[in-house]
């Protein structure tokens, strides 16, 4: 589970933040969520800190906030946003069954909101069911090209899950892979100034064997121009990437220049290593070096996702899926006469539910 845990990450109101901006008017109902959103994340706050209220305050007001959902919605069944962030809410509460028929409540209103479908993925990727999951990633993707976090949580699943999607006969091993690196280069693209971006895509290279390695030069030099405050050991981390690359595009002399200018310990190993592979013949390096020449003209031909991926079957997939989640009462209506929120000792939150008999 610690491999679901790991990929699962929160989008923060993203969506809230778009809609509120296309209006030209902020409603009283606009006014009355964002007052809920501005109370939740004052709680969180609070939650997290080392003088926060005492465990009956903290109770009081984590009940306060999911009758405050429950009342907005009452009046507003059809506003999506606050749908979505009762949901999330829910998640962040430990209540993931029941976040998620909020989420399929918000996709029945609206089945156009990437946000939606990003948060089914991820619920689905916890209940370990990564290949469940795939066709959600990519609606969400068809439903916001250019959202870079997006693309980024897709390269990420197709990293973890890959071997679940070959076994499954979802897409081939070197289609997942290429699909994975070009997920990474349109995030880093998309927002060429966040690190945490850049840093995967250059790091993809070496995930992908038929990247191209010029590419993957340019990219870690990049790193290094553009955050040049990042720490010794991260830049030392750098120039080892770079001496990799170099040492596949047989620049030995360039490679083991890089490779002594390193002196943190804890890359001796690597260093090491690398050094060996400097000390290599010519003549293996040189037929490493045309092979990889030949794979990096076919990188240049790999094919866009949408030709691996039928839509018609993708389509149908997240259809039957949807149906099989409903089968299992996993998004039906959920009838509680009573939701209690409860603040334990231990600094969570949890929601108890009293089912109607």
């Amino acid at each position: 589970m610690k491999t679901y845990h790991y990929f699962y990450f929160l989008i923060s109101f993203l969506f809230f933040a778009e809609i509120l901006n296309a209006k030209s008017e902020i409603s009283l109902s606009d006014k009355k969520l964002a007052d809920i959103v501005t109370t939740q994340e004052r709680f969180f706050l609070q939650s997290k800190s080392d003088n926060k209220p005492s465990l009956k305050e903290m109770t009081r007001q984590a009940q306060e906030i999911v009758t405050t959902y429950e009342s907005y919605l009452s009046h507003n069944p059809e506003d999506t946003s606050a749908i979505i962030l009762f949901g999330k809410f829910l998640r962040q509460v430990g209540q993931e069954e029941y976040a998620v028929e909020f989420f399929l409540r918000a996709d029945q209103v609206n089945p156009k909101l990437a946000v939606v479908k990003q948060q089914l993925a991820n619920y689905l990727v916890e209940k370990g069911r990564p290949v469940d999951a795939f066709p959600y990633f990519i609606m969400t993707l068809e439903l916001a090209p250019k959202e870079a976090v997006y693309h980024f949580h897709l390269g990420n699943f197709l990293f973890l899950f890959q071997s679940e999607l070959i076994q499954e006969g979802i897409i081939s091993e070197n289609s997942v892979r290429s699909f994975m690196h070009r997920s990474f280069r349109e995030a880093s693209n998309l927002d060429n100034n966040n690190f945490d971006f850049l840093l995967r895509y250059a790091q993809s290279f070496f995930d992908f064997a038929e990247s191209d390695k010029n590419e993957a030069l340019n990219i870690w030099g990049k790193i290094e121009k553009d955050f040049p405050d990042r720490s010794k050991i991260e830049k030392e981390y750098f120039r080892l990437c770079k001496a990799r690359i170099l040492l596949q595009l047989n620049r030995k002399k360039d490679a083991s220049s890089l490779i002594e200018t390193v002196s943190s310990e804890s890359f001796k190993g690597v260093k090491e290593a690398l050094m060996l592979r400097v000390k290599k013949e010519k003549r293996e390096s040189l037929k490493t070096n045309q092979k990889e020449k030949h794979l990096n003209k076919q990188s240049l031909r790999e094919p866009n996702h949408r030709n691996f991926l039928p839509t018609d079957p993708h389509l149908e997939r997240l259809r039957k899926i949807t149906m099989k989640l409903v089968e299992e009462k996993m998004l039906n209506d959920l009838k509680a006469d009573a939701i209690e929120a409860k603040y334990n000792q231990d600094g969570q939150i949890k929601i108890e539910l009293s089912k109607i008999p």
